[in-house]
């Protein structure tokens, strides 16, 4: 154990550089034989002069094997010592095992075979012959990016892959794996959303292509990775911008156009007719316009098309630094570096919009550059807030909605060894600029801002996306706290709010949605902490569709869909000393729902559930903690007998009221049809009404049928106990009961076939359950038959229901 190997990589990437980073003369192999206190350089004796990236590995059961992955201009490959460390031979240049030294570089040796060694790269290759030759062992043609391998010691059948896309498991020596579909580690740069309903959400992630996926799904199960497809526009890294006037039209990259009705996607490249030497970066910006429907790219220069990429012109010149320089902790190795650039190596890094007008454009560059135009492109005034340096990259520029002089940077300086967070915003078209990061540094710790917006609703609310996760201010930037709420400590990309839902791309823990964000809009009007209700966003009457296969378990990794129904969100500053109620009230007042926050939960009894517990879900009354709390109506009535869900509420508007400690606080609440129905407000109201019609009826019918089962079970104890001269008298009143009731059927199932009698209380209650749900399960104006069948039970249960009081009445006392 006091003989150590370690690899020491002298690297700098400068900030115009994609690919690769530099290696420094610092780069080498060392030994030490006293466990770490004492190190000595190896050098020569077989190895590259100048070497870069070293990966080793040390066989277990041979501790003078030795092998080391190396980069290297002039004598990359794997390397071998059988001597610990004395001398090397070079085993393989297989440029598959070494390609990319700078990324890849990781080995592992089989603890009980010292010839046996793995490489990790785009694909696993094993070399059973000491590193002589190299087969592939997993990885498809498109390259997955294999890191890290750890194989247990004392049981090499057990080991750990570790891809970009997440870890993988082999129980079997590799020769299967687990998935690495059951892992949120997607690695988004940014986010953006379409205007379907549901909308999709989209992004480019690293190593993984882009991809986007539906904001929720409908039915029993969450979303999955079965909701995620996969996006031939935007590649790995760069932007993603749907059409928001055709949400089948996808632009991405630089510029690709995917047409998601054929599945084929066309380059419309901008400079495809201006031919230039254009740079690039990781990752380019490309948005749509806020007032028009121009979409535009940028390199150096900033591209516009109005015609969906047909035709594109430039608006702007090269608005980076003519002459940035190098910073200061570059090391000479690293500013030689220059890709071939010249002078000028910066690109335009965000492009802005602006949504009051449209030839208002802001701009920033990844050199530390601001611009604006306020005549499309004609003209340009650098706005770059005094003092910035160069090589602070604008990762956001964000226009505000509210006044054309507003705008907010996020600025990002960690390629010049600084992590602290810098955002910035100005009031006067850029001419001044204020520091806004007072609560972003979360605690002292240093924290990047990459991205900067403003809610689109309530002026002075803003959100911020760091190296450590989401924050809000209330005060329009003058404070900052942290925006968690069950997000996990991560990288937040990028930001943006499509509606009353706040979404974000996370750089290794994939996408993440806010559900309705109105209570953060009414804080940033008022701020108090008091008992408060805020006002509901509106409720889209979306019905989940019906599900009669089996769902998918619920150990199979997926994220719950948000709750259906009106989210009603409120604060409790003091503990209740009486129930807290909520109730819904229709448009003339008349309340259709309450709940209590004593209303008893139902218990569950397991030793009679058809289902595992984690199947049945109970309905939670209104809480009455102090805090804040969220309460979600199903958008349903009461249902008229008090059990079963009621109608459903039909499109309109509502009130919510707040009942706490004597105090009743009200709000309104509009419940929106679902935008892919086309149906008018008056067949609404048809069907609410036959639906309500239908389950009086139902109601009608159950009472009856209690009734009719309680008398029942009295006749058969009777007729047990009578004399044998009364027994038929008494058969032939129970056989008149069933003749009316007809108790040998169960009106939870289907009809008996053939039924006993088509006017019976059970028939009729069965009957009057299909009509509902033909009537209240889908939107639609009910059908003629649903009316005419409806018309036919009503008057069968009316005659029916005489004959039972009849019958009742007869019966004796």
């Amino acid at each position: 154990p006091d003989i150590v190997y370690a690899a020491l990589w002298q690297t700098r990437r400068p900030p115009w550089s994609v690919y690769p980073p530099s290696n420094g003369p610092g780069s080498g192999l060392y030994k030490s034989l006293d466990g770490g206190r004492t190190w000595k350089a190896i050098n020569g004796h077989g190895l590259p002069a100048a070497p870069g990236r070293i990966g080793l590995a040390v066989s277990r059961g041979a501790p003078n094997r030795v092998y080391a992955l190396i980069d290297a201009t002039n004598g990359g490959g794997l390397y071998r010592s059988d001597d610990g460390g004395a001398n090397w031979s070079r085993t393989s240049g297989d440029k598959r095992i070494w390609q990319r030294g700078w990324y890849f570089g990781e080995l592992a040796v089989e603890p009980n075979d010292a010839d046996a060694v793995t490489v990790l790269n785009t694909i696993v290759l094993k070399s059973s012959d000491g590193g002589r030759t190299f087969i592939p062992t997993k990885g498809d043609p498109t390259g997955d990016d294999f890191h890290s391998l750890w194989i247990d010691p004392a049981d090499p059948a057990r080991r750990i892959l570790g891809v970009d896309q997440g870890a993988l498991v082999s129980l079997n020596g590799g020769k299967t794996w687990s998935s690495w579909f059951n892992q949120p580690t997607a690695q988004f740069y940014h986010v953006s959303t379409d205007n379907r309903f549901p909308y999709r959400v989209y992004g480019a992630q690293q190593d993984s292509g882009a991809a986007g996926v539906s904001s929720r799904t409908w039915g029993t199960d969450g979303v999955d990775i079965s909701a995620f497809h996969e996006v031939t526009a935007g590649g790995e890294s760069d932007n993603i911008a749907p059409d928001p006037d055709d949400p089948d039209i996808v632009f991405g990259g630089r510029v690709d156009k995917l047409d998601l009705r054929t599945g084929q996607t066309r380059s419309v490249d901008p400079t495809l007719a201006l031919a230039d030497h254009y740079r690039g970066e990781w990752t380019l910006p490309l948005v749509f316009g806020k007032r028009d429907h121009a979409l535009y790219f940028g390199n150096q220069r900033i591209f516009r098309t109005a015609d969906g990429g047909e035709h594109w012109r430039p608006i702007s010149p090269d608005l980076t630094r003519p002459a940035p320089g190098v910073p200061a902790n570059l090391d000479p190795a690293t500013a030689a570096d220059d890709e071939g650039n010249g002078v000028r190596k910066g690109v335009v890094y965000a492009i802005g919009p602006s949504p009051i007008a449209a030839a208002d454009i802001w701009a920033g560059t990844d050199d530390g550059l601001v611009w604006r135009t306020s005549d499309g492109g004609a003209h340009w005034s650098d706005v770059t807030p005094s003092g910035l340096a160069a090589w602070s990259k604008i990762g956001t520029v964000e226009p505000s909605r509210f006044d054309a002089g507003t705008a907010y940077i996020a600025i990002d300086r960690h390629r010049l060894d600084d992590f602290e967070p810098y955002a910035m915003r100005t009031h006067d078209g850029g001419k001044t600029w204020t520091s806004i990061v007072r609560g972003l540094a979360d605690g002292g710790v240093l924290n990047s801002v990459n991205v900067v917006r403003e809610d689109p609703v309530r002026r002075g609310l803003l959100y911020a996306g760091t190296e450590r996760g989401a924050f809000v201010s209330f005060d329009d930037g003058d404070r900052w706290q942290a925006l968690q709420a069950g997000l996990p400590r991560t990288s937040v990309r990028d930001i943006e709010v499509h509606g009353d839902d706040l979404v974000i791309a996370t750089h290794g823990r994939g996408f993440y949605i806010l559900d309705d964000i109105a209570p953060l809009r009414e804080l940033a009007a008022d701020p108090r902490n008091v008992t408060r209700m805020f006002t509901p966003a509106a409720a889209v009457r979306a019905r989940p569709p019906g599900f009669t296969g089996t769902p998918k378990p619920k150990d199979e990794p997926m994220a719950p869909n948000p709750p259906d129904g009106a989210y009603i969100d409120y604060v409790l500053a003091t503990a209740p000393g009486t129930p807290v109620e909520i109730s819904v009230s229709d448009s003339r007042g008349t309340v259709i729902r309450r709940f209590r926050s004593s209303d008893p939960v139902p218990p569950v009894d397991l030793t009679k559930i058809n289902a595992a517990p984690e199947w049945i879900v109970t309905p939670a009354p209104p809480a009455a903690t102090i805090g804040p709390h969220r309460f979600v109506w199903d958008l349903r009535y009461a249902p008229a007998g008090g059990e079963g869900p009621g109608v459903w509420a039909p499109p309109g508007r509502y009130t919510v009221a707040l009942t706490a400690d004597g105090r009743t606080v009200r709000e309104p609440l509009e419940v929106r049809p679902d935008p892919r129905v086309s149906l008018p407000p008056a067949a609404y109201a048809r069907q609410f009404a036959l639906a309500r019609r239908i389950e009086v009826d139902q109601i009608r019918a159950k009472d009856a049928l209690k009734d009719a089962t309680r008398i029942d079970v009295a006749l058969k104890a009777a007729i047990v106990r009578a004399a044998s001269a009364d027994r038929p008298a008494l058969i032939a009143v129970e056989a008149r009961l069933q003749s009316i009731a007809d108790l040998t059927g169960d009106a939870s199932t289907s009809p008996p076939s053939p039924p006993k009698s088509l006017t019976s209380l059970t028939f009729l209650s069965q009957t009057l359950g299909r009509l509902r749900t033909a009537v209240d399960d889908a939107d639609a104006d009910p059908s003629p038959d649903a009316r005419s069948g409806y018309v036919q039970a009503s008057a069968a249960l009316d005659r029916t229901l005489a004959d039972w009081s009849a019958f009742k009445a007869r019966l004796p006392q």
